[in-house]
């Protein structure tokens, strides 16, 4: 096993780094917030990954030393896609107040609010909770590499 300590840098944010190729590792949003944790790389390489407090890791990270360098990659999980119909700030007040209610983080994808979901039956029970609004929004599921809008620090229940 490889022990890792530290991230080198993202590739979303240095143009170096990518035009390189690297082993990879699928990691989900839980596991990403996690600082100590076993996992093995696209071509089988393990390694124990052990981050000082405070850190942790994001989609598209390089992480390593000076045997391995590996790119982390977020896996794609289920979210809610809401669409407003209208421009309203009374609706996007209202919205934010029902999802803020049921202790989910937010996030945006242009114009569209996303939030994480296990499972596709809560798609029903938004559509209760919005009933008041739901002529006025577009719901749907979908898939995407979830990424909570930074000012919303809100720990899922």
């Amino acid at each position: 096993m490889i022990n890792i300590n530290s991230i080198i840098g993202n590739i979303f944010e240095d143009e170096k780094l990518q035009k390189k190729d690297f082993e990879k590792i699928r990691m989900s949003r839980t596991e990403l917030e996690k600082r100590i944790l076993r996992k093995q790389t696209d071509i089988g390489t393990d390694i124990g990954i052990n981050l000082d407090t405070g850190n942790h890791l994001h989609n598209g990270d390089i992480i390593g030393n000076e045997e391995i360098k590996i790119l982390v990659e977020q896996t794609p999980e289920k979210v809610i896609l809401i669409k407003l119909k209208k421009n309203s700030q009374n609706l996007a007040i209202l919205l934010g107040h029902i999802i803020g209610n049921r202790h989910r983080p937010i996030g945006f994808d242009g114009e569209k609010i996303l939030f994480p979901i296990q499972a596709d039956s809560e798609l029903e029970v938004f559509e209760r909770l919005f009933k008041e609004i739901i002529g006025d929004i577009e719901l749907k599921i979908g898939e995407k590499i979830f990424l909570p809008h930074t000012s919303a620090d809100v720990h899922e229940h």
